[in-house]
């Protein structure tokens, strides 16, 4: 009984502080009321708030900084990626979902990035395949093509897709790895799919679209 209560209680603390966000009475960077002030306002105790700050941090509403105080923060990417996660624990999705599922977003990236890229996110992804071009470090190499596929996501300017992405970016680079990083090397015919990252790019910037969505299909019918 206790137990579920508790449990109660604790959803008291979660429901009122995000509604308080939803309605923007607390805004990105501003930090919560004491303890004390929530278990006072809220008529439980402080044990409860401590429970449901962890749960706001889980989600990704909440930031936690010890010895500074807990500040509304908007990584709601980590709420989709933990759900992810169990997805793929689970077992109830495997590599090629994920795969799947990430090539639907980079489509759409691609087709909103058309009207929607900055010349400086242009002139960055040109950058990034120019550099993959002459890198002979793999660790490296990892890290510019997840930057120049995360540049497509957030020139797409889409909330929605970019939450979706870095949370599936998450998942891939902790429980995936060495399954996706794996045909990025340049021992793995990586200048095929260095050939696409040049053709998206170069479709993105001629705005030639369904050149671009056909590189991005081949780049990824090539990991599968």
């Amino acid at each position: 009984m206790k137990a579920t209560e508790t449990m109660t209680s604790c959803g008291i603390v979660v429901d009122h502080i995000m509604d308080q966000i939803a309605h923007k009475e607390l805004n990105i960077g501003d930090k919560l009321p004491p303890e004390r002030t929530l278990s006072a306002q809220l008529n439980v105790s402080r044990a409860t708030v401590r429970e449901a700050v962890k749960v706001l941090n889980y989600m990704g509403f909440v930031d936690s900084t010890q010895g500074s105080g807990n500040y509304v923060t908007d990584t709601y990417d980590r709420t989709v990626a933990n759900i992810m996660q169990v997805m793929y624990l689970r077992g109830d999705v495997d590599f090629q979902s994920f795969t799947i599922f990430r090539q639907m977003l980079e489509l759409q990236s691609f087709d909103l990035a058309l009207e929607a890229a900055t010349p400086e996110q242009t002139a960055e992804m040109k950058k990034v395949v120019d550099l993959l071009d002459i890198c002979t470090d793999d660790d490296l190499i990892f890290s510019l093509d997840n930057r120049f596929h995360t540049l497509l996501a957030e020139a797409s300017h889409n909330p929605l897709i970019i939450i979706n992405f870095h949370a599936l970016s998450r998942v891939i680079d902790e429980y995936m790895s060495d399954t996706y990083y794996g045909t990025v090397t340049k021992k793995n015919g990586f200048n095929q799919l260095q050939a696409y990252h040049h053709t998206i790019i170069d479709a993105l910037i001629a705005k030639e679209k369904e050149k671009g969505r056909k590189a991005i299909i081949d780049h990824f019918s090539w990991i599968h």
